[in-house]
């Protein structure tokens, strides 16, 4: 298993999913933010659902900090809470973009790519089934977050 931690600072942490990266076509994209709680608030956890191709790297995640000018706020500390037990995680330094609502003061970001950390799945070969595995992030001021992942494991095409 591959785990990278990276130092924080920041405003706001995003997490933005990514489609099969495997082959082209470029895959579509789907989007997901969690905003930190405030530093008083509860830690709150977050469920999500990918697939991915055995034996494959699969982007599942994509976490990053930036301030409300769009700027990047630094790296968001991010962590195994949980391991996978037919695979491996692992955290990559990449940009990506923000997805904020468009009735956000900061939609305007989503046109800049900011630094980030992506979270990378890849199954055990040969492996076709349902995987697990738990995310924890400290974001701004020391604010925390967790992200439980369900990863459904797909045979890879006979082409």
């Amino acid at each position: 298993m591959s785990v990278k931690f990276v130092t924080v600072t920041g405003f706001m942490l995003i997490a933005v999913l990514e489609g099969c990266a495997a082959s082209p076509p470029k895959p579509t994209q789907v989007q997901v933010s969690f905003n930190l709680p405030p530093r008083d608030a509860a830690p709150t956890a977050k469920h999500i659902t990918r697939g991915a191709v055995s034996g494959t790297p699969q982007h599942v995640g994509f976490f990053y900090s930036v301030n409300p000018d769009c700027s990047s706020d630094g790296l968001v500390q991010l962590q195994l809470k949980g391991s996978p037990t037919h695979g491996s995680v692992a955290f990559a330094k990449a940009d990506g973009y923000t997805s904020f609502p468009s009735g956000s003061p900061s939609h305007q970001c989503n046109n800049n790519k900011s630094p980030g950390v992506e979270v990378v799945y890849t199954s055990q070969r040969d492996f076709v089934g349902v995987d697990q595995f738990t995310v924890q992030g400290v974001g701004p001021h020391g604010a925390y977050m967790e992200t439980d992942y369900t990863v459904k494991v797909l045979a890879p095409s006979a082409n």
